[in-house]
């Protein structure tokens, strides 16, 4: 089946045209700069490798940018398709008020038979705009997916994965994918940005950070399997020549990402790693016989609101009737009551006078400041009520919060909303930081509903991990 995957990226637009399958064939690979990406950026260079090589405008694969997507691995009882995406839906909305497209791919089960799911959503107002630009372009679009969904189907096509327990280290732009392969089956991944420039010696300190974290995750976890490789992709060999020597001394062996024997040849001898994100969508893995297709799922998404609208407009029909007769008969008594027109005259000479006017004006402001008083004294009573909820920022909570880190990781607050009750500080160490185990000592402490840590950085002999914490209020607590 003939296929072009038109794949966004932050700094470049990528297309793959060619045959998709179990065993796909590359015929063509094109790319362009998009100069840092966004929907104007995009469109022009989308536009420009249509119009230079004459691409097909129908059966396209959508690849979504990452920052367009929120994924998630949940874990699901056994039940119909139809309930799992509903489950899926569910449980990828943001709000309850927030329509999404959402979507999903099997991971496989756990040791007690539920299944685990691999999520991707965009917001419904998102998709719209995506879908927007390729109409203007022409596009007729067959399928959105996103990039993650690309990563599992060529991990499980690649028989030199089977088995194995690895780190895939999938550069793009200034960010970098770190994926953790267990036993051959995907097991975690984290994005990261990149603030060091490739191929100096601080990017081969970050990149070997990076590592350390994921394997102290994996040591964390238990899982089994004994990580051995560290495999990278897009990222040229002369750059990641200074992360070697840092990542060997892990322990780890560290090689480029190898080519995908289902693949035939690239053309132009290109390899595969340097085009990860977009060829990939051309696999079709027959054992998940389920591809994550968010189109789908949006298409399903429209006529559900398209029905409802059918529904409103059908309600409210008689009652408009209804409300037309009403009137019309309104207007004929009065016709008839014609007699009492002199007194509606004198009432419109009461109305218009000035000195009632004034009057009028005067009482209205006087209720509007006493509105505007209600509504202030009930945004303050909302408030404390709000913040009843939250634990007391005090020093037993920073003690509490210090005791997380030991000895050898002190805290520095950094802000708190009291509204949100958000709290960022900053977790200095003169070591490197076990990111995982502190993540996990911090969300145990019962302070938290959600910890996320925002930075990591390392200055004249400190690492410092940069966290933004939702305090667990009251309610949620009980």
């Amino acid at each position: 089946m003939n296929t072009t995957v038109l794949a966004l990226q932050e700094e470049q637009v990528l297309v793959a045209v060619g045959k998709s399958g179990a065993q796909p064939s590359v015929q063509a690979l094109y790319s362009a700069p998009a100069h840092g990406g966004g929907m104007e950026n995009w469109e022009k260079a989308i536009g420009a490798l249509w119009q230079q090589h004459r691409l097909p405008t129908r059966g396209i694969t959508l690849v979504l940018p990452d920052e367009a997507v929120a994924t998630k691995t949940i874990t699901a009882p056994s039940m119909p398709e139809n309930k799992l995406e509903e489950l899926v839906r569910h449980e990828m909305r943001p709000r309850e008020d927030q329509l999404v497209a959402a979507d999903y791919v099997p991971l496989g089960t756990d040791a007690e038979g539920r299944q685990q799911l691999f999520c991707a959503a965009c917001r419904k107002e998102t998709m719209e705009e995506y879908l927007a630009m390729t109409d203007r372009l022409g596009l007729r679009l067959q399928s959105v997916t996103v990039t993650m969904a690309g990563r599992l189907k060529l991990l499980h096509a690649m028989q030199s994965m089977q088995g194995k327990t690895c780190i895939w280290l999938c550069f793009e732009g200034s960010s970098v994918l770190s994926l953790l392969v267990e036993n051959g089956e995907y097991r975690y991944s984290s994005r990261s940005r990149i603030f060091s420039e490739p191929g100096t010696v601080d990017f081969g300190t970050e990149m070997t950070r990076d590592v350390s974290g994921t394997m102290q995750f994996h040591t964390a976890s238990r899982s089994g399997g004994t990580l051995t490789d560290v495999y990278y992709a897009g990222c040229s060999d002369d750059d990641f020549e200074v992360c070697l020597a840092g990542i060997r001394g892990l322990g780890l062996e560290v090689s480029r990402l190898p080519e995908c024997r289902v693949f035939r040849a690239l053309p132009n001898g290109e390899r595969l790693s340097d085009w990860l994100g977009c060829a990939e969508a051309l696999i079709r893995v027959l054992r998940a016989n389920k591809e994550l297709d968010l189109l789908r799922s949006y298409r399903r998404l429209s006529r559900g609101s398209k029905g409802q609208t059918g529904l409103l407009h059908s309600f409210y029909t008689p009652i408009a009737v209804c409300l037309v007769v009403c009137a019309a008969v309104w207007c004929v008594f009065l016709q008839m009551n014609s007699s009492l027109s002199h007194r509606t005259d004198d009432i419109n000479d009461w109305l218009n006078d000035p000195t009632v006017i004034e009057q009028y004006n005067e009482a209205a402001e006087k209720q509007q400041r006493n509105d505007n008083l209600v509504q202030g004294l009930q945004q303050v009573r909302n408030l404390t009520d709000a913040l009843a909820t939250y634990p007391q920022v005090d020093s037993t909570l920073m003690s509490k919060i210090g005791a997380a880190g030991g000895a050898q990781v002190s805290m520095v607050l950094t802000g708190y909303d009291a509204a949100t009750g958000a709290l960022q500080f900053d977790a200095q160490s003169g070591s490197v930081i076990d990111i995982p185990s502190y993540v996990l000592k911090l969300q145990k402490t019962g302070l938290f509903r959600k910890v996320d840590y925002t930075g990591y950085t390392y200055e004249d002999g400190v690492y410092v991990l940069s966290l933004n914490c939702i305090l667990l209020g009251e309610e949620a607590a009980e």
